[in-house]
């Protein structure tokens, strides 16, 4: 038996030698999702010995055999959509409006982008297009809200379609005034643009008034501050009063033949007198 012990071997690894492991397992054949991940789905109508042949699970004849039972089917019972009366209504004329928040106005007073407005001025629907106050469509006009009314302390007046009644307050709080001005398609297009009729008609079209009661009475409530109380012969100094008119009818064409015929009597008519017999 030869021996070793008196044989010193070492194995040092030489300097810039860098000792890398290497895999030679690869796992891609191995992937699969996650349990519960996957639903396997059902093969139906593919022969008896799977158990979803011919009928596939849905037995014979009948509406479920054929296609499905209604969501809303109470098995024969009145229905709810029909056991209960309707209520209410969405107004399909409803007007819609931009809604500006105080706490907007706020914010562009204090980053200074309220540069064409002094104190005291007013702020309308033009000016609020203009600086980007409200942005996107259109729509039917502006209506102001109270949020971020307790560090409201903008020194502007203000003009807008409608307002809430905090608004209200918390503008005239602080020594301004709120008016609610009403405005309809046209009209508040040429408010905003005022240059693109004046350089295409060449005169801006007259602002309208309210005409369906619903506004009329909004714009001349005192809560509301309405500018129809401004200036009461834009619309409110004619209101309930009436001019009397004659109603022409068309005579029918006996009535035409009575008034055109002649009223001359018949002679033997007017010759006939009364006698008596002592005259006889």
């Amino acid at each position: 038996m030869l021996g070793f012990s008196n044989i010193g071997l070492s194995i040092r690894p030489k300097e810039n030698i860098q000792l890398l492991s290497k895999r030679f397992a690869s796992f891609l054949g191995h992937l699969e999702p996650n349990e519960g991940a996957v639903k396997d789905y059902r093969r139906l109508g593919r022969g008896p010995s799977s158990g979803l042949g011919k009928t596939s699970g849905r037995g014979q004849k009948g509406q479920k055999a054929r296609g499905k039972v209604p969501m809303w089917f109470e098995g024969g019972q009145t229905p709810f959509f029909k056991r209960f009366p309707k209520t209410g209504f969405n107004r399909a004329n409803k007007r819609v409006f931009h809604q500006l928040k105080l706490e907007r106005i706020q914010d562009f007073w204090d980053n200074g982008r309220l540069t064409d407005l002094k104190e005291g001025e007013t702020l309308t629907i033009h000016h609020m297009r203009k600086l980007g106050l409200i942005t996107g469509s259109l729509k039917d006009g502006v209506k102001i809200l109270s949020n971020g009314k307790e560090s409201y302390n903008v020194p502007l007046n203000i003009e807008a379609s409608q307002a809430s009644s905090q608004s209200i307050a918390r503008i005239e709080e602080l020594g301004q005034t709120f008016n609610a001005h009403y405005f309809t398609p046209l009209s508040l297009r040429a408010h905003i643009s005022p240059d693109h009729f004046l350089r295409t008609r060449g005169y801006l079209p007259l602002a309208a008034r309210p005409t369906h009661k619903r506004d009329v009475k909004y714009y001349s409530n005192p809560d509301k501050r309405g500018y129809l109380l401004k200036d009461r012969s834009l619309l409110l100094d004619f209101m309930g009063k009436t001019q009397e008119r004659k109603k022409r009818v068309e005579l029918s064409h006996l009535e035409k033949s009575l008034a055109n015929a002649s009223t001359t009597v018949a002679k033997d008519f007017t010759q006939s007198q009364t006698i008596s017999l002592k005259d006889l």
